[in-house]
């Protein structure tokens, strides 16, 4: 029941992903949302009159249904933004959507994960560099995420699942359609391994310009960083960077010649210090610090496991076995927010734990 009226109040006018978000908090669930008095309603912050109105006269009520049923019949996972299984990074992002529609069964939340994007009419040399880089952060345990678009993004797809990458899609479009249809095949073998669509929109949604930023703020929502592979000076995979840059993802981009169209926004984001420059593989791990995971743990001492205070054993033992987000270990431990974040400083200072992009935190003393 709940689901019905978290897809009515997606589907309300006026009320986007941020007051959507506000509502459910101040009355504590979707369905609170619409046995509220209206009056109540338009008392809360950033919500107005018009809002408040809008939720009374349910006009979403029949999208939900109707979308309910073609969930159930497609085999389709519908993620709350309360859910555990939705992605920790586009959590942290004030827009992120209500909810997402995911197809497959893939990881969201890994320890590492790179948005690739380029433009729609690559060159060949953009397409080598495309399936270098996708190769190479394969050691690396990197999951993959692009916009199943022409040019980059399906260079991108095709490598990750050619090397058995994981990989998602981030589409600007519903669930029952595979948009460019060219790219179904590709689609069809993400799913079969371990890769996932997903989308924030409803099927039957019309394919608008509008959707595709709208979409590009998932795929940088969801990376620790972001790699542009040729793009023009303007275009959707500046964008994104730009989306990236905003919400404190790191940004790469591979150059190009002087002059070169293809590689006008590439150049020109390295040259305004905007993204680090990027040859291979190997320059994202290490400007990600992803090459840390081979150090060796000499520094270390075993004797320091018996002279763990309460607190630093309390953490310890909640990331064995597993990195984990900081607002999971603020769950886990009790801690308060600011004890936590000084014991993780200490502790990473004592190199008990390492900080990771997407304020992950990995327990590198005693595994």
């Amino acid at each position: 029941m709940e689901l019905f009226y978290l897809l009515s109040l997606s589907q309300i006018p006026g009320i986007g992903p941020i007051s959507g978000k506000t509502l459910i908090s101040h009355c504590g669930s979707a369905e609170a949302v619409f046995k509220e008095k209206k009056r109540v309603l338009e008392k809360i912050p950033g919500i107005g009159s018009m809002e408040a109105a809008a939720v009374r006269q349910e006009s979403g009520a029949y999208a939900a249904e109707k979308e309910i049923k073609f969930i159930e019949q497609s085999g389709i996972r519908v993620l709350p933004y309360t859910s555990m299984e939705y992605p920790i990074r586009l959590k942290q992002i004030l827009d992120s959507p209500l909810l997402l529609f995911v197809k497959g069964n893939t990881e969201l939340n890994p320890m590492r994960t790179c948005g690739i994007v380029g433009t729609r009419k690559n060159t060949p040399e953009g397409a080598l560099n495309t399936r270098n880089i996708v190769s190479g952060l394969k050691q690396h345990a990197c999951h993959i995420i692009s916009g199943l678009a022409f040019g980059i993004d399906i260079v991108a797809h095709k490598t990750a699942v050619e090397e058995q990458i994981p990989t998602v899609a981030v589409v600007a479009h519903g669930l029952d359609m595979v948009y460019p249809l060219r790219h179904k095949p590709v689609a069809d073998k993400m799913l079969a391994s371990p890769g996932a669509i997903i989308s924030e929109l409803f099927s039957g949604t019309a394919l608008h310009p509008d959707l595709f930023p709208r979409r590009n703020r998932i795929v940088a929502g969801m990376s620790d960083a972001v790699l542009v592979i040729e793009s023009m000076i303007r275009g959707g995979s500046m964008i994104t960077a730009q989306i990236a840059h905003s919400y404190d993802r790191d940004v790469f981009a591979v150059p190009g010649k002087p002059g070169d169209k293809m590689s006008e926004g590439c150049n020109y984001l390295i040259k305004n210090l905007k993204a680090g420059l990027c040859e291979n593989a190997n320059d994202v791990a290490r400007g990600m610090n992803w090459d840390i995971g081979c150090l060796k743990k000499t520094n270390v001492q075993t004797s320091m496991l018996f002279d763990l205070s309460p607190e630093e054993k309390l953490i310890m033992d909640c990331l064995k076995g597993k990195s984990k987000h900081f607002d999971e270990l603020l769950l886990s431990t009790g801690l308060p927010m600011s004890r936590l974040t000084l014991m993780l400083l200490e502790m990473e200072m004592k190199q008990m734990v390492i900080s990771l992009p997407g304020k992950m935190y990995k327990n590198i003393a005693f595994g």
